[in-house]
Protein backbone atom coordinates (compact mmCIF):
# COMPACT_ATOMS: atom_id res chain seq x y z
CA UNK A 1 0.00 0.00 0.00
CA UNK A 2 1.05 3.63 -1.09
CA UNK A 3 1.92 6.05 2.18
CA UNK A 4 -0.52 8.29 2.96
CA UNK A 5 -0.77 11.35 4.90
CA UNK A 6 -2.57 11.09 8.22
CA UNK A 7 -6.94 11.26 8.03
CA UNK A 8 -6.63 13.09 10.94
CA UNK A 9 -5.50 15.84 12.93
CA UNK A 10 -3.82 14.64 16.24
CA UNK A 11 -2.96 17.01 19.26
CA UNK A 12 -0.50 15.34 22.19
CA UNK A 13 0.51 16.89 25.49
CA UNK A 14 2.97 15.06 28.02
CA UNK A 15 4.33 16.40 31.07
CA UNK A 16 7.41 14.26 32.69
CA UNK A 17 9.38 14.53 36.28
CA UNK A 18 12.76 13.73 36.50
CA UNK A 19 14.89 13.63 39.63
CA UNK A 20 18.11 12.69 40.48
CA UNK A 21 19.60 10.81 43.69
CA UNK A 22 21.07 12.83 45.71
CA UNK A 23 24.56 11.99 46.31
CA UNK A 24 25.86 10.79 49.62
CA UNK A 25 28.06 12.20 52.11
CA UNK A 26 30.96 10.31 50.93
CA UNK A 27 30.97 11.56 47.63
CA UNK A 28 31.11 15.36 48.55
CA UNK A 29 32.00 15.77 51.78
CA UNK A 30 30.77 19.57 52.13
CA UNK A 31 27.90 21.49 51.32
CA UNK A 32 24.50 20.14 49.80
CA UNK A 33 23.72 16.78 47.76
CA UNK A 34 20.75 17.72 45.96
CA UNK A 35 21.35 17.06 42.28
CA UNK A 36 19.11 18.08 39.25
CA UNK A 37 15.21 18.15 39.40
CA UNK A 38 13.69 18.70 35.82
CA UNK A 39 9.83 19.20 35.12
CA UNK A 40 9.28 19.14 31.04
CA UNK A 41 6.63 19.79 28.92
CA UNK A 42 5.90 18.61 25.46
CA UNK A 43 3.46 19.60 23.18
CA UNK A 44 2.72 18.50 19.38
CA UNK A 45 0.35 18.54 16.54
CA UNK A 46 0.14 16.62 13.43
CA UNK A 47 -2.30 17.46 11.04
CA UNK A 48 -2.81 16.54 6.98
CA UNK A 49 -2.90 18.98 4.26
CA UNK A 50 -4.90 18.53 1.12
CA UNK A 51 -4.42 14.79 -0.33
CA UNK A 52 -0.60 14.67 0.42
CA UNK A 53 0.86 16.86 2.86
CA UNK A 54 1.07 16.57 6.68
CA UNK A 55 2.35 19.28 9.00
CA UNK A 56 3.88 18.87 12.68
CA UNK A 57 4.54 21.64 14.86
CA UNK A 58 6.08 20.55 18.53
CA UNK A 59 6.67 22.92 21.39
CA UNK A 60 8.91 21.89 24.73
CA UNK A 61 9.23 23.79 27.52
CA UNK A 62 11.50 22.39 30.79
CA UNK A 63 12.75 24.26 34.04
CA UNK A 64 15.35 22.57 36.04
CA UNK A 65 17.18 23.50 39.28
CA UNK A 66 19.80 21.69 41.15
CA UNK A 67 23.11 21.08 41.27
CA UNK A 68 25.95 20.32 38.85
CA UNK A 69 29.56 18.39 39.40
CA UNK A 70 32.08 21.33 39.40
CA UNK A 71 35.37 19.55 39.73
CA UNK A 72 36.76 16.86 41.62
CA UNK A 73 39.34 16.53 44.43
CA UNK A 74 41.61 13.51 46.51
CA UNK A 75 39.28 12.86 49.72
CA UNK A 76 41.58 11.57 52.72
CA UNK A 77 41.15 7.95 52.07
CA UNK A 78 42.68 8.78 48.45
CA UNK A 79 39.42 8.77 46.60
CA UNK A 80 37.80 11.08 43.99
CA UNK A 81 35.22 13.65 45.86
CA UNK A 82 33.06 15.78 43.45
CA UNK A 83 32.60 19.29 44.40
CA UNK A 84 29.08 20.48 43.49
CA UNK A 85 27.75 23.87 41.90
CA UNK A 86 25.66 24.72 44.65
CA UNK A 87 22.15 23.33 44.72
CA UNK A 88 20.72 26.36 44.49
CA UNK A 89 23.10 27.87 42.12
CA UNK A 90 21.65 26.37 38.81
CA UNK A 91 18.20 27.80 37.53
CA UNK A 92 17.31 27.28 33.49
CA UNK A 93 14.48 27.04 31.16
CA UNK A 94 14.56 25.91 27.94
CA UNK A 95 11.43 26.46 25.15
CA UNK A 96 12.08 25.11 21.90
CA UNK A 97 9.74 25.10 18.92
CA UNK A 98 10.05 22.91 15.68
CA UNK A 99 7.91 22.85 12.61
CA UNK A 100 8.12 20.18 9.87
CA UNK A 101 6.28 19.00 6.74
CA UNK A 102 5.56 15.79 4.74
CA UNK A 103 5.08 14.93 0.67
CA UNK A 104 3.70 11.51 0.17
CA UNK A 105 4.68 9.99 -2.68
CA UNK A 106 3.04 6.71 -4.36
CA UNK A 107 6.75 4.53 -2.64
CA UNK A 108 7.63 7.18 -0.08
CA UNK A 109 7.63 10.48 1.20
CA UNK A 110 10.40 13.00 1.88
CA UNK A 111 10.40 15.68 4.68
CA UNK A 112 11.40 18.54 7.01
CA UNK A 113 12.18 20.35 9.63
CA UNK A 114 13.34 23.33 11.43
CA UNK A 115 13.51 24.50 15.10
CA UNK A 116 14.64 26.83 17.46
CA UNK A 117 15.74 26.03 20.85
CA UNK A 118 16.90 29.05 24.21
CA UNK A 119 17.83 28.63 27.53
CA UNK A 120 19.38 31.27 29.20
CA UNK A 121 22.89 30.28 28.65
CA UNK A 122 22.26 28.27 25.35
CA UNK A 123 20.64 28.86 22.08
CA UNK A 124 20.67 26.56 18.67
CA UNK A 125 19.04 26.87 15.46
CA UNK A 126 18.77 23.28 13.48
CA UNK A 127 17.22 21.72 10.38
CA UNK A 128 16.67 18.30 8.48
CA UNK A 129 15.45 16.53 5.90
CA UNK A 130 14.90 13.40 5.01
CA UNK A 131 13.29 10.79 2.61
CA UNK A 132 12.39 7.22 2.53
CA UNK A 133 11.60 4.71 -0.68
CA UNK A 134 9.50 1.49 -0.50
CA UNK A 135 10.87 -1.71 -2.83
CA UNK A 136 10.07 -5.18 -3.09
CA UNK A 137 6.45 -4.63 -3.13
CA UNK A 138 6.91 -2.48 0.01
CA UNK A 139 8.89 -5.41 2.20
CA UNK A 140 11.68 -2.86 1.70
CA UNK A 141 12.28 0.56 3.08
CA UNK A 142 15.40 2.88 2.58
CA UNK A 143 15.96 5.78 4.48
CA UNK A 144 18.26 8.52 4.67
CA UNK A 145 18.01 11.78 6.03
CA UNK A 146 20.30 14.83 6.78
CA UNK A 147 20.52 17.41 9.89
CA UNK A 148 22.21 20.45 11.04
CA UNK A 149 22.97 22.71 14.03
CA UNK A 150 24.47 25.85 14.70
CA UNK A 151 24.84 26.68 18.56
CA UNK A 152 25.96 29.27 20.46
CA UNK A 153 27.09 29.24 24.31
CA UNK A 154 27.09 32.12 26.59
CA UNK A 155 27.61 31.37 30.42
CA UNK A 156 25.61 33.96 32.68
CA UNK A 157 28.13 33.68 35.31
CA UNK A 158 31.36 33.77 33.25
CA UNK A 159 32.53 37.75 34.68
CA UNK A 160 32.29 35.72 38.49
CA UNK A 161 34.43 32.51 37.36
CA UNK A 162 36.16 33.89 34.52
CA UNK A 163 34.43 31.40 32.05
CA UNK A 164 34.23 32.19 28.33
CA UNK A 165 31.55 34.71 27.47
CA UNK A 166 30.57 33.43 24.30
CA UNK A 167 31.30 30.55 22.26
CA UNK A 168 29.70 28.08 19.16
CA UNK A 169 29.80 25.14 17.66
CA UNK A 170 28.08 23.53 14.54
CA UNK A 171 26.95 20.09 14.48
CA UNK A 172 25.82 17.54 11.13
CA UNK A 173 24.57 14.58 11.03
CA UNK A 174 23.86 11.82 8.23
CA UNK A 175 22.08 8.89 8.68
CA UNK A 176 21.01 5.46 5.97
CA UNK A 177 18.39 2.47 7.23
CA UNK A 178 17.30 -0.43 5.58
CA UNK A 179 14.22 -2.01 6.93
CA UNK A 180 12.77 -5.52 5.77
CA UNK A 181 9.78 -7.08 6.24
CA UNK A 182 10.22 -10.91 7.42
CA UNK A 183 6.90 -12.15 7.51
CA UNK A 184 3.54 -11.36 8.89
CA UNK A 185 4.80 -11.09 12.23
CA UNK A 186 8.20 -10.07 12.43
CA UNK A 187 10.39 -7.15 10.68
CA UNK A 188 14.22 -6.28 10.89
CA UNK A 189 16.24 -2.86 10.80
CA UNK A 190 19.72 -1.50 10.77
CA UNK A 191 20.89 1.59 10.31
CA UNK A 192 24.09 4.05 10.41
CA UNK A 193 24.69 7.20 10.84
CA UNK A 194 27.65 9.49 11.52
CA UNK A 195 27.75 12.96 13.59
CA UNK A 196 30.63 15.86 13.38
CA UNK A 197 30.34 18.34 15.61
CA UNK A 198 33.18 21.29 15.63
CA UNK A 199 33.60 24.12 18.35
CA UNK A 200 33.81 24.61 21.43
CA UNK A 201 32.88 21.18 23.41
CA UNK A 202 34.23 22.09 26.49
CA UNK A 203 31.46 22.32 29.68
CA UNK A 204 32.15 25.70 30.51
CA UNK A 205 30.74 25.33 34.10
CA UNK A 206 33.87 23.06 35.17
CA UNK A 207 36.61 24.16 36.84
CA UNK A 208 39.03 22.40 34.36
CA UNK A 209 37.31 21.10 31.87
CA UNK A 210 39.55 21.09 27.90
CA UNK A 211 38.50 18.91 25.44
CA UNK A 212 39.49 18.73 21.42
CA UNK A 213 37.58 21.02 19.26
CA UNK A 214 36.15 18.69 17.07
CA UNK A 215 34.53 14.98 17.09
CA UNK A 216 33.55 12.54 14.95
CA UNK A 217 30.45 10.10 16.38
CA UNK A 218 29.39 6.51 14.64
CA UNK A 219 26.64 4.82 15.04
CA UNK A 220 24.95 1.52 14.12
CA UNK A 221 21.63 0.84 15.19
CA UNK A 222 19.84 -2.53 14.59
CA UNK A 223 16.02 -3.84 15.68
CA UNK A 224 14.24 -6.66 15.63
CA UNK A 225 10.49 -6.89 16.19
CA UNK A 226 7.85 -9.73 16.31
CA UNK A 227 4.58 -10.30 17.02
CA UNK A 228 3.12 -13.81 19.06
CA UNK A 229 -0.08 -13.82 17.65
CA UNK A 230 -1.10 -17.09 20.76
CA UNK A 231 0.26 -13.87 23.68
CA UNK A 232 -1.55 -10.78 21.72
CA UNK A 233 1.36 -9.60 22.29
CA UNK A 234 5.18 -8.28 20.46
CA UNK A 235 8.71 -8.73 21.21
CA UNK A 236 11.01 -5.39 20.82
CA UNK A 237 14.20 -5.89 21.07
CA UNK A 238 17.24 -3.06 20.05
CA UNK A 239 21.30 -3.23 19.90
CA UNK A 240 23.21 -0.05 19.36
CA UNK A 241 27.19 0.37 18.70
CA UNK A 242 28.46 3.75 19.20
CA UNK A 243 32.42 4.98 18.74
CA UNK A 244 33.66 8.55 18.79
CA UNK A 245 37.18 9.66 18.35
CA UNK A 246 36.94 11.40 22.04
CA UNK A 247 37.84 7.30 22.75
CA UNK A 248 34.34 6.44 24.14
CA UNK A 249 33.35 3.25 22.82
CA UNK A 250 29.13 1.88 23.79
CA UNK A 251 26.65 -0.86 23.50
CA UNK A 252 23.49 -0.55 24.10
CA UNK A 253 20.33 -3.22 24.44
CA UNK A 254 16.90 -2.81 25.39
CA UNK A 255 14.17 -5.11 25.57
CA UNK A 256 10.14 -4.52 25.40
CA UNK A 257 7.25 -7.06 25.68
CA UNK A 258 4.18 -5.13 24.30
CA UNK A 259 1.39 -6.61 25.86
CA UNK A 260 -2.51 -6.15 24.38
CA UNK A 261 -5.28 -6.48 26.73
CA UNK A 262 -8.83 -6.70 25.17
CA UNK A 263 -8.73 -4.07 22.76
CA UNK A 264 -8.28 -0.92 24.80
CA UNK A 265 -5.16 -1.49 26.71
CA UNK A 266 -1.67 -2.41 26.82
CA UNK A 267 1.05 -2.83 29.45
CA UNK A 268 4.61 -2.54 28.54
CA UNK A 269 7.32 -3.84 30.77
CA UNK A 270 11.07 -2.07 29.60
CA UNK A 271 14.97 -3.33 30.32
CA UNK A 272 18.07 -1.65 29.09
CA UNK A 273 21.65 -1.94 30.10
CA UNK A 274 24.27 0.60 28.72
CA UNK A 275 27.84 0.49 28.83
CA UNK A 276 30.51 2.60 27.85
CA UNK A 277 34.65 3.25 28.06
CA UNK A 278 36.28 6.17 29.25
CA UNK A 279 37.24 9.05 27.24
CA UNK A 280 40.99 9.31 26.29
CA UNK A 281 41.47 12.49 28.41
CA UNK A 282 39.29 11.63 31.37
CA UNK A 283 40.58 11.68 34.78
CA UNK A 284 38.42 11.01 37.88
CA UNK A 285 40.39 13.92 40.00
CA UNK A 286 41.12 17.29 38.36
CA UNK A 287 45.03 17.99 38.05
CA UNK A 288 45.00 21.98 37.66
CA UNK A 289 48.84 21.85 37.69
CA UNK A 290 48.77 20.41 33.62
CA UNK A 291 49.38 23.37 30.73
CA UNK A 292 45.62 24.26 29.74
CA UNK A 293 46.49 23.48 26.68
CA UNK A 294 46.01 19.45 27.47
CA UNK A 295 43.09 18.19 26.88
CA UNK A 296 41.32 16.83 30.26
CA UNK A 297 37.81 16.55 31.69
CA UNK A 298 36.50 14.93 34.98
CA UNK A 299 33.41 14.77 33.93
CA UNK A 300 31.49 11.44 34.89
CA UNK A 301 29.70 11.12 31.36
CA UNK A 302 33.33 10.21 29.85
CA UNK A 303 34.45 7.64 32.48
CA UNK A 304 33.94 4.18 32.04
CA UNK A 305 30.71 2.69 33.50
CA UNK A 306 27.57 0.73 33.10
CA UNK A 307 24.08 1.43 34.13
CA UNK A 308 20.96 -0.35 34.12
CA UNK A 309 16.87 0.51 33.66
CA UNK A 310 13.90 -0.49 34.09
CA UNK A 311 10.45 0.51 33.30
CA UNK A 312 6.48 -0.01 33.00
CA UNK A 313 4.23 2.04 30.20
CA UNK A 314 0.35 1.46 30.64
CA UNK A 315 -1.39 2.78 27.53
CA UNK A 316 -4.93 3.65 27.35
CA UNK A 317 -6.83 4.31 23.96
CA UNK A 318 -10.25 4.65 24.13
CA UNK A 319 -10.72 5.66 19.88
CA UNK A 320 -10.50 9.19 19.75
CA UNK A 321 -8.50 9.58 23.24
CA UNK A 322 -5.41 8.13 24.22
CA UNK A 323 -3.57 8.15 27.38
CA UNK A 324 0.04 7.01 28.46
CA UNK A 325 1.63 6.25 31.64
CA UNK A 326 5.70 6.06 31.96
CA UNK A 327 7.70 4.83 34.62
CA UNK A 328 11.66 4.69 34.65
CA UNK A 329 13.93 4.01 37.25
CA UNK A 330 17.75 3.89 35.73
CA UNK A 331 20.81 3.32 38.20
CA UNK A 332 24.70 3.91 36.54
CA UNK A 333 27.46 2.02 38.15
CA UNK A 334 31.61 1.48 37.33
CA UNK A 335 30.78 -2.08 38.65
CA UNK A 336 28.26 -2.75 35.78
CA UNK A 337 30.52 -1.69 33.20
CA UNK A 338 31.55 -4.19 30.54
CA UNK A 339 34.87 -2.20 30.08
CA UNK A 340 37.64 -2.42 31.87
CA UNK A 341 37.58 0.66 34.37
CA UNK A 342 41.10 2.11 35.56
CA UNK A 343 39.66 5.59 36.81
CA UNK A 344 36.34 5.04 38.89
CA UNK A 345 34.57 7.92 38.43
CA UNK A 346 32.10 9.72 41.23
CA UNK A 347 28.72 10.95 40.96
CA UNK A 348 26.89 9.01 38.16
CA UNK A 349 23.60 9.40 38.21
CA UNK A 350 20.71 7.45 39.63
CA UNK A 351 17.19 8.79 38.62
CA UNK A 352 14.00 8.72 38.76
CA UNK A 353 11.38 9.66 35.88
CA UNK A 354 7.70 9.58 35.25
CA UNK A 355 5.89 10.73 32.38
CA UNK A 356 1.84 11.11 32.11
CA UNK A 357 0.96 12.06 27.79
CA UNK A 358 -2.23 12.60 26.11
CA UNK A 359 -3.38 12.02 22.13
CA UNK A 360 -6.70 13.76 21.00
CA UNK A 361 -7.66 13.09 17.17
CA UNK A 362 -10.39 14.85 15.76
Amino acid sequence: MADAPPTQSTVSYKISKYQEDDLSRSETPFGELERYDIDVHQFQLVSPIGRNMSLQVAANYESLSGASPWFTSTGLDGKPIVNLSGASGIRDRRSEITIGSRYYLENGSVGGNMGYSEEDDYRAVYFGLNGERHFNNDLTTLSAGFSYSSDDIFPTDAALFNRVTDEDKQSSSVYFSISQIINQVSSIQTALSVTDQTGFLSDPYKLRDIRPQDKTQIAWSNSYRRFFVSANAALHINYRYYHDDFGISSHTTDMSWHQNIGRSFQIVPILRYYSQSSADFFTNIDNFLTPITEYQSSDYRLSAFGAVSGGLNFIADMGSWKATLTTERYVANEKYSAYNVTQPSTALVKYFRVSLGFDFSF
